[in-house]
């Protein structure tokens, strides 16, 4: 099943025109009427400096916690996994949950 990338600046916006909700880990598109796990998780944006992407992670998309299996620091904006640093937006990552009556 596919993953959605949500970003905290989207699920701000959303929130303040209440288009959506999220609530112990469960984000609920009103309109939709529609239900994410979801989790905290980064897309990789951009590597600091003139650096290569030697941990091909740039465009990706990582939980917390697949940052901690590969060895990797969140910080902010930012991830630092061995020498490299890379500027990261933070947001939520979820699966559809089954729609009720399904």
């Amino acid at each position: 099943m596919a993953r959605l990338f949500i970003s905290q600046d989207r699920l701000d916006e959303w929130t303040m025109d209440q288009k959506a909700t999220l609530e112990a880990g469960m984000l609920t598109i009103t309109e939709l009427g529609r239900v994410f796990a979801v989790v905290p998780a980064v897309r990789f944006m951009k590597v600091a400096g003139d650096e290569q992407d030697p941990n091909d992670l740039l465009n990706r998309v990582k939980t917390e916690e697949e940052l901690v299996e590969i060895g990797a620091d969140l910080y902010m904006n930012s991830v630092i996994h061995g020498e490299i640093a890379y500027e990261v937006q933070p947001g939520f990552v979820g699966r559809a949950e089954p729609k009720s009556g399904a």
